[in-house]
């Protein structure tokens, strides 16, 4: 299989780097799999990238490394993939799904993993890298892979931002014999995820009809009638991110918003949704779609946009939080409920609580929800408030509370997920209000 990448090169500086004089405004870059007749150019494409990185200080790795016997150790000449830049041999990368050394605790064909990326002197700048990547998540998603993995010198600080701008995600750094420091990368595949979740949340909508709605934000904390979050709704048009079996937007259209927008990920709750909703007497407007993606809503247009424990279910947090920004007009409100943070890394065991995992811990996590396969990511409260900076809102109120009913009684001690002896030590769930300027 060949890939073909378009890459139009405009004379612009972007992020501090400017195009090599004499760039070509457009060049096309193929991508193929590695034959048995390819060992040579595997070889000279990671011996050019060695001389290189040698000429400018940078050592990488020796050449004795990159010879096809020593290659030959953990690869198979199937896991190389070779870029050609205007028919020159250009760049390459291994892809494979197991890598017991450095992901001993990742199962065969849980990930696809990447190493090797190399690139040839007389290609820098010219977007192979960049195109290597991209296929390196199209093989992921093409072969059903939650999540791509890769590990690079924790010392380069100009080769890890180029990881994070393609949506690498830092996990940590290690420190292997010789003082190499590693730092791990991740990334998920959205489009696997969301289709796992989509199916998931089709077979048991029905099971969750209601639960969690307004005015009730979450697990045993304060509600809306407490803590006033919401502008008054008469005449207000308000779209729910996530919204179930639409009692939320009932709840709204009884406090006189004018128009009630839904969007939701499973096909099953907008039809529990919408039948609720019209033997209500309230016509709203569903719209079945992932919130990482615009189905067709207008901008500039909503007084105010919210999620009741659904926000965490998203697989782009940042990219959410602008088009959520973007629905919204200029003084327009943006309200959600999830989790706590520290949810994620806090168990009830042995009548103690105590830190079962680390609180900056990215990885994605799957789990048995009602019986069926959901995955969901690990976020920190830092990375909601930073997102929503980045889409520009400004956060008016932060709520980590639990209801004062349970911090004022006697209650047991439970090893239940969302335990009251676990809300009498810290908050469940976590509430934010934002406003668009």
């Amino acid at each position: 299989m060949v890939f073909h990448y378009k890459w139009y090169m405009f004379l612009i500086m972007k992020c501090g780097e400017q195009l090599d004089q004499g760039a070509d405004h457009m060049n096309e870059i193929t991508i193929r799999q590695a034959q048995t007749e390819d060992i040579l150019v595997v070889e000279s494409i990671l011996f050019d990238a060695v001389n290189w990185l040698n000429e400018i200080g940078q050592p990488l790795w020796g050449a004795d490394e990159v010879s096809w016997d020593a290659l030959s150790r953990n690869y198979k000449i199937e896991n190389f993939y070779l870029a050609y830049s205007g028919g020159n041999p250009s760049g390459c990368m291994a892809l494979v799904d197991h890598d017991p050394f450095f992901w001993p605790d990742v199962n065969k064909g849980e990930s696809l993993f990447m190493h090797k990326l190399a690139v040839t002197k007389s290609a820098r700048k010219s977007g192979v890298a960049d195109a290597l990547i991209e296929y390196f998540k199209k093989q992921g998603t093409e072969r059903g892979i939650k999540t791509l993995r890769l590990d690079t010198h924790a010392l380069r600080p100009k080769l890890r931002a180029f990881y994070e701008r393609h949506g690498f995600v830092f996990v940590k750094i290690k420190i292997f014999a010789g003082d190499r420091h590693t730092a791990f990368y991740i990334h998920t595949l959205p489009d696997s995820v969301l289709a796992e979740n989509k199916s998931s949340w089709n077979k048991m909508a029905d099971s969750w009809f209601g639960v969690t709605a307004l005015p009730t934000y979450g697990c045993l904390c304060p509600n809306e009638d407490e803590l006033h979050l919401f502008p008054d709704l008469n005449g207000k048009k308000v779209l729910d991110i996530g919204c179930g079996s639409g009692h939320s937007l009932k709840w709204c259209g009884d406090h006189g918003s004018a128009e009630l927008w839904g969007l939701d990920l499973s096909g099953r709750q907008l039809e529990n949704a919408g039948k609720y909703l019209r033997d209500n007497n309230y016509k709203p407007k569903l719209f079945c779609s992932p919130m990482e993606q615009n189905p067709g809503l207008p901008q500039d247009y909503f007084d105010v946009v919210y999620s009741i424990y659904a926000i965490g279910w998203t697989m782009d947090l940042p990219g959410t939080f602008k088009l959520i920004a973007s629905y919204l007009k200029s003084g327009g409100i943006f309200i959600f409920s999830w989790d706590h943070p520290f949810m994620h890394c806090v168990e009830a065991k042995d009548g103690q609580l105590m830190f079962s995992g680390s609180y900056y811990n990215a990885e994605p996590f799957s789990f048995q929800k009602g019986g069926n396969p959901v995955t969901l990511l690990n976020r920190r409260l830092s990375d909601y408030i930073n997102a929503l900076a980045d889409a520009g809102f400004s956060v008016e109120r932060v709520v980590e509370e639990t209801d004062l009913a349970v911090l004022e009684r006697e209650v047991e001690f439970s090893s239940d997920y969302y335990a009251p002896s676990k809300a009498k030590q810290f908050p469940l769930s976590l509430i934010v209000k934002a406003k668009k300027p």
